[in-house]
């Protein structure tokens, strides 16, 4: 019989030696547990987000029924859709206070430096350039992070710092330019943004979204892929994704270059958890064994007859023993 093991200790696993310490500090890592038992996975995703939460990283799903993710841009689309954008860059603006040793404001509806003014007893204008200059030095040119997702957090950033009147209307367009729900480029060109999100440079922009949600306080993103909805043969025709040869094919193709990507992840852990038909080394089914270039990079040509690798890439859930094999 294969080793498996139950979903309770392989996320307490993943707890002690990855969010605890290694996703915290900086790494990145993509796991995929496959539960045996379709019952079992809303268990695993449940465990997987309270414990995110309560290691404070910041938590996402993406759901291969209702996001395409054989295109890297939808991906980035579903993950920017549940980023609150102007939390982040308030948590980046009370980190420049810091930086500059100014007393950070309390909760206030009014413009971020005049709430920082009448905190240290100090003129607004003053403030406005000390903070403008540290959101140029540390954001605007934040090599590390993609020219227009830096373009775009500035300006986030500067609408709060400011209060202008039109901020809510910028950091509206920056978040539709984000979430992909407005892709008209003019609508962002006044930002100093001229191309758009694609498949071809999403990949670019979710790194950046990684190292900006560590830029601002956060130890890491914990994201949870189920990709189930893979596993459909035919077309079930019920309004949900439905992923054909070629598009399941580039699905496998998007997983193995965030496995071959974790180098330049920063502070990630991306869970994957697929359908218990996804073990299949048929090169004809639907499993991984279809695309090889992925099975290469998960699956133990070598392992113990009774002991799973907590650390390996790829682990198999069960309650019990009993609770079916592949």
């Amino acid at each position: 019989m294969t080793p498996m093991m139950r979903p309770e200790e392989w996320l307490g696993y993943l707890r002690r030696e990855y969010l605890e310490s290694f996703i915290r500090d900086g790494g990145a890592s993509i796991k995929f547990g496959v539960p045996l038992c379709d019952g079992e996975r809303g268990a695993i995703r449940q465990g997987v987000r309270s414990d995110a939460g309560a290691l404070g990283y910041l938590y996402a799903e993406v759901d291969a029924a209702q996001t395409r993710i054989h295109l890297a841009d939808q991906i980035f689309f579903r993950l920017a859709a549940q980023v609150d954008w102007q939390s982040l860059g308030h948590r980046v603006l009370l980190d420049l206070c810091k930086r500059n040793n100014l007393q950070p404001p309390e909760t206030s509806a009014q413009p971020f430096c005049q709430a920082v003014a009448e905190r240290n007893g100090i003129d607004p204008d003053a403030v406005l350039v000390l903070l403008r200059k540290g959101l140029s030095d540390h954001v605007l040119h934040h090599s590390e992070l993609a020219r227009d997702f830096r373009m775009a957090m500035f300006w986030i950033c500067l609408a709060q710092l400011t209060g202008a009147p039109d901020g809510a209307e910028t950091v509206r367009a920056l978040a539709d330019f984000l979430t992909g729900h407005n892709r008209n480029v003019s609508a962002v060109k006044d930002y100093g943004i001229f191309s758009r999100i694609t498949r071809n440079n999403a990949r670019h922009f979710i790194e950046s979204l990684f190292r900006w949600v560590r830029f601002a306080g956060y130890p890491g993103t914990v994201v949870l892929m189920d990709i189930a909805r893979l596993a459909i043969r035919k077309n079930p025709r019920d309004e949900l994704n439905y992923y054909t040869t070629a598009a399941l094919l580039d699905a496998y193709e998007v997983l193995r270059e965030f496995i071959d990507a974790t180098d330049r992840l920063t502070g990630c852990l991306m869970v994957v958890v697929p359908d218990v038909s996804f073990l299949e080394e048929d090169q004809w089914g639907r499993g991984m064994g279809r695309y090889q270039a992925l099975q290469f990079r998960i699956f133990d040509e070598v392992h113990d007859q009774r002991r799973v690798n907590p650390m390996g890439s790829l682990v198999r859930l069960a309650a019990s023993q009993e609770g079916g094999a592949q």
